[in-house]
């Protein structure tokens, strides 16, 4: 599972009470993380090979002419517009307004906030025709194409994919370079890239400067640079340099609360770095899928990542592990298990072919049925057995078996009865409570010890004889594991040595 996509469940929004976005899926292949913008970034960079040895010195930044040289864009405004290119629409005015006509004039299509995500559809002359979201749908409408910016795709919305995030950009004011960086700075929001937020906490844990020499700010222009590796093979790393402006995707209702990676009033470096890995990768939408801890560490520090499985351990080896590990200076990933097994549980009732109905039991309230997972078994014998065929993403699913007539199931739990199922004549159990169900749940997997399935952990220290993680969301703070309870939710664990570094003037 080292190569699973962690794709998290992603931390609270802000007044709300459980996670949104992301969910608390099971992973796919490392493959499915998009590799969008890579070949135009490497025409545009520059510096030397970066070797995978821990004592290699990491790649200085470019000045002046050399940063134009290495590709460095115009904070916001590309330079050419094309059909298809997303961004956003910032002006100078609260809203902007959307004609129904290429030159502007008659009737207005639409009023949307400033800072809003826009899709070119037409280009003409200076004008361009976008589709932005407008509450709950999208709207069509001309707008000046020099108040279209170039920024970052948005996630999508997890109740209809076919509309953006309602988050909108603004401008962040002030140096937000990493200064005294520390893992405990980083804080996950509404994207599931829990595996690049965590990889920054470990590395910051374990080398402050590897994470400062990372960012350079121009106070004139009030851009960032951040400087990332890209492996070129026999363990070279090229330096790739990426440009961001100081805006943030943030909540529509308060511009100064960030909508991904920082707190309002936080450290926000690590937003700057999550916006400039967003843009290489192809938007915040392509890295809300998932990633690894491998990858991104290796992308930060220019060194390639070493995997070990924690199924492969015993438990009197985690603690000395993990101590020589820090002891080496060595960034400290982990993640968590897609999901858990559940207890036998016996929660129908009705009588004869049925129907029969009943709620499964959870330990937390954020907890969720793993579809496909679900075990339906008649004690006596006399029903055959019974499981689900619903895949992630399903809100129901079919539950089929020798002897049954129909059978449904509700993965939500947002109905009274979750499970129903009907028999065909004298093939019913003789009794419910001769049916027991097991079934595989997302969510919390140790409610005591907070922690989050599908998830992806920095590690801090050993306090005493258990191990302290650290969660990238910010919140939900898991309580110190033992190297049993380790072993029992933890399925990867990759470590990365960050190169001596010297931080940049």
């Amino acid at each position: 599972m080292l190569q699973r996509q962690l794709q998290s469940p992603v931390r609270r929004r802000k007044g709300g009470d459980a996670p949104s976005g992301g969910g608390m899926s099971g992973g796919g292949a490392s493959s499915r993380q998009a590799r969008l913008g890579n070949a135009a970034v490497q025409e545009r960079t520059t510096g030397p090979a970066v070797a995978e040895d821990a004592g290699a010195t990491s790649a200085s930044f470019p000045d002046g002419e050399e940063l134009q040289e290495a590709g460095a864009q115009q904070p916001s405004r590309p330079t050419k517009l094309g059909k298809g290119q997303t961004g956003a629409l910032i002006g100078t005015e609260a809203t902007v307004k959307l004609s129904r006509s290429s030159d502007g004039k008659g009737r207005s299509a639409a009023e949307v906030a400033d800072g809003s995500q826009a899709t070119i559809l037409l280009v003409s002359g200076s004008r361009i025709k976008v589709k932005v979201r407008d509450g709950e749908k999208n709207v069509e409408g001309w707008v000046d194409g020099a108040i279209f910016s170039d920024q970052p795709s948005l996630t999508r919305d997890e109740d209809d994919t076919k509309l953006a995030d309602e988050f909108v950009y603004s401008k962040v004011e002030g140096d937000h370079s990493p200064v005294n960086p520390k893992g405990k700075d980083t804080a996950q929001g509404a994207a599931g890239d829990c595996f690049l937020i965590a990889s920054m906490a470990a590395v910051a844990n374990a080398s402050p400067g590897a994470i400062k020499d990372m960012v350079k700010y121009d106070k004139k222009k009030g851009t960032y640079t951040v400087r990332f590796y890209e492996e070129q093979g026999r363990g070279a790393a090229k330096p790739v340099y990426i440009e961001v402006d100081a805006y943030l995707p943030t909540e529509k209702a308060n511009r100064k609360d960030p909508s991904y990676a920082g707190d309002e009033g936080g450290v926000m470096w690590s937003a700057i770095i999550e916006k400039a890995y967003a843009k290489w990768k192809g938007g915040y939408d392509v890295i809300g899928e998932g990633g690894t801890g491998e990858e991104a560490m290796a992308e930060i520090t220019g060194v390639r990542s070493k995997n070990k499985r924690p199924s492969s351990m015993k438990e009197d080896e985690v603690i000395p592990f993990f101590t020589q590990a820090q002891k080496d200076g060595q960034a400290i990933y982990a993640g968590v298990k897609d999901s858990g097994k559940s207890a036998v549980q016996k929660p129908f009732s009705g009588s004869g072919n049925g129907p029969f109905t009943g709620a499964l039991t959870h330990t937390h309230r954020w907890n969720e049925i793993h579809p496909g997972s679900i075990a339906i078994t008649d004690t006596k014998g006399k029903a055959g057995d019974i499981h689900d065929s619903g895949s992630h993403g399903d809100k129901t699913g079919k539950l089929s078996g020798t002897g049954l007539k129909s059978g449904v199931v509700n993965y939500k739990g947002d109905s009274k009865d979750q499970l129903e199922l009907s028999f065909a004549k004298d093939k019913g159990p003789a009794a419910a409570a001769d049916l027991e169900v097991a079934f595989d749940y997302e969510g919390v997997l140790d409610v005591a010890k907070t922690i989050i399935g599908n998830h992806a952990y920095a590690f801090e220290g050993v306090v005493g004889k258990e191990l302290q993680f650290y969660n990238p969301w910010g919140t939900y703070q898991p309580k110190p594991i033992t190297p049993g309870e380790f072993l029992a939710h933890f399925d990867s664990l990759t470590t990365n040595t960050p190169p001596s570094t010297k931080t940049q003037g």
